[in-house]
């Protein structure tokens, strides 16, 4: 819920943009203190259980004369949170519509003033709703065949565990500011001129004019949407920054898949964790074969990477184990006394192994060998 003051400090600290404006969930004014940063950091409240075609009407009319005022605005074209922990492919076209509706007003109105859309992806190693999330997306993509298990609520004692870790255990967040985009998706150099796929210098003017020159056209409109949405999704898989802990879960989850091969998601999310694990061996070995693909597609500008994914698997696999989840009361991931990688949740390691879906990655993963009983130097380091 915190996500927008994160991305107004770093603008303002690291990139020293002016402040932005953004809408914000009635919620987030509930209690004093975060009512009393969204008062003071430019946001306007938001209802999101009015769905009055008027209120929803004068939402994107605020936005569209907030645009053509100049004032910087920041929102989420996916509409909230992700549920499946997987990155947007499908955004809501109504703000983001009002991007291209300025910008033909400003036209209109004899302003040559251009508007630049700048997509922004978050990473995180640890999501405090994932366990919530996730089993909101699983029920509705799931329906009967997703059944939800017992929630023991929380004890003090989880309580006091869980602020322990967060006093006592720090987690990365990463920004990844992509390439500044105009209305129809090209990209802009750093004196605002628009390129096409080509190179091509392109008037984004040109694009709004008929007969009697700039006027409105709905229908036009709506597909100069479509597909900015689209260039915006792309964008989004080319600057997302592959953390270690992406990684470890992508490929721990994809074993359990292959271990199963004859199980659906849903059976597979309801197998007993006590009888599931990993090898060093078979993580070593997904791990390696993931490497070397992201390598070659990072070469390529189709996804960004940390640091880590360079590492030695063993010591990229260590790396991961130490972020992933790291304030879950259930280990997502983690070393047994045998010697074995195993998670206490399949449903977290699912939502943490979707940050990597849709790459397709899980087909540079081969089958496991057979399972041995590995032995790891120095292993009570991180033996939970």
């Amino acid at each position: 819920n915190l996500d927008s003051i994160l991305v107004g400090y770093v603008m303002d600290e690291v990139l020293g943009l002016p402040s932005f404006s953004y809408g914000a969930g009635l919620n987030l004014y509930n209690t004093g203190y975060t009512a009393y940063f969204m008062n003071r950091l430019g946001a306007y409240r938001v209802d999101r259980r009015k769905k009055n075609p008027i209120y929803l009407e004068v939402l994107k009319s605020m936005s569209n004369l907030s645009l053509q005022r100049g004032t910087n605005s920041l929102f989420f074209p996916g509409g909230t949170r992700s549920r499946s922990g997987s990155l947007e492919t499908h955004l809501k076209m109504g703000l983001l519509g009002t991007v291209v509706e300025a910008q033909r007003a400003m036209y209109e109105s004899g302003k040559d003033q251009k508007i630049f859309i700048v997509p922004v992806v978050l990473g995180y190693h640890v999501v405090l709703e994932a366990r919530y999330l996730i089993d909101q997306h699983l029920r509705r993509t799931g329906k009967e065949r997703y059944f939800r298990q017992r929630d023991f609520g929380f004890s003090i004692r989880k309580i006091l565990k869980f602020a322990w870790k967060v006093f006592s255990q720090p987690s990365e967040i990463t920004l990844a500011f992509g390439k500044p985009l105009d209305v129809l998706g090209n990209f802009v150099d750093e004196n605002g001129v628009s390129h096409d796929s080509k190179g091509q210098v392109v008037e984004v003017k040109d694009y709004f004019l008929s007969a009697e020159g700039v006027e409105a056209d709905l229908q036009r409109e709506a597909e100069y949407t479509k597909i900015l949405a689209d260039r915006v999704v792309e964008r989004y898989f080319r600057e997302n920054v592959v953390l270690s802990s992406h990684l470890v879960a992508f490929a721990a989850f994809n074993l359990l898949r292959i271990q199963n091969p004859s199980l659906d998601l849903y059976a597979v999310l309801r197998l007993p964790t006590d009888d599931h694990f990993f090898t060093r061996e078979d993580m070593e070995t997904a791990i390696s074969h993931l490497q070397a693909e992201l390598k070659q597609r990072e070469e390529r500008g189709e996804i960004r990477l940390a640091k880590q994914i360079s590492w030695e698997p063993a010591e990229l696999i260590r790396d991961g184990l130490k972020h992933l989840g790291v304030y879950h009361p259930a280990k997502v991931l983690k070393i047994n006394k045998e010697g074995h990688f195993v998670s206490e949740d399949f449903h977290l390691l699912y939502f943490y192994h979707n940050r990597l879906d849709h790459y397709e990655l899980e087909k540079v993963m081969q089958a496991p060998v057979p399972m041995v009983d590995p032995h790891w130097n120095n292993i009570d380091e991180i033996i939970d």
